[in-house]
């Protein structure tokens, strides 16, 4: 979830708008992703069971918004989305998505259950869509490790660490390439480690 002022290629990520992203569900299987080991097949209880239920609250703290705010949601059934905000509507798009998880993320030795990952990654890359994109990137280590990245594709390049900044979002009103460049060794409680969200035009 992100707000950005503009439209094409003024647009901009709206920093008074905190960006919020959420992983829920109970993944039955631990995912081991070496390129050293064969793939096995993912049996039926490693997907997330229907019925897990979260609440997601965002606010402003007060703020007026003349933002436009893009929820982007993956592998969700039913949602509810209420506003308490006078004079905003909502209309529905369906965004082009991409990620890189723990899990898929190429060069990195891990092993993944139930949305907490511990290991080895080494960066990743996503192209953005033609009109501009949103990103978000998180180093898997923010319950403890140590290494560091830089993120890039975005208005500037953002430097990463696991004793310093661990997660960060940008925005760029054109086509890019998002990078996660770096190596970390530690545990996480999430696991999408590059997010890409493509602009609509």
């Amino acid at each position: 979830m992100f707000a950005t002022t503009g439209s094409r290629a003024q647009r901009r990520l709206d920093y008074r708008f905190t960006t919020t992203t959420a992983e829920w569900g109970v993944d039955g299987w631990a995912r081991v992703n070496d390129d050293r080991l064969p793939t096995i097949a993912c049996p039926a209880a490693c997907e997330n069971p229907a019925g897990v239920q979260q609440t997601v609250a965002v606010t402003s703290s007060g703020r007026a918004l003349t933002s436009t705010i893009y929820i982007a949601a993956y592998d969700i059934q039913n949602p509810v989305l209420t506003i308490t905000s006078p004079g905003w509507t909502v209309h529905r798009w369906q965004p082009r998505w991409q990620a890189i998880t723990t899990a898929d993320a190429k060069g990195s030795t891990t092993v993944t259950a139930a949305h907490t990952t511990a290991g080895v990654y080494r960066g990743g890359v996503l192209a953005g869509g033609r009109y501009g994109s949103f990103a978000s990137a998180l180093l898997p280590c923010d319950l403890s490790g140590s290494g560091s990245a830089v993120f890039t594709g975005g208005a500037r390049s953002r430097q990463m660490a696991c004793n310093y900044v661990t997660s960060t979002v940008d925005a760029s009103p054109g086509r890019t390439t998002w990078r996660v460049d770096g190596e970390v060794t530690g545990a996480s409680w999430a696991t999408g480690v590059l997010i890409v969200v493509d602009f609509p035009r």
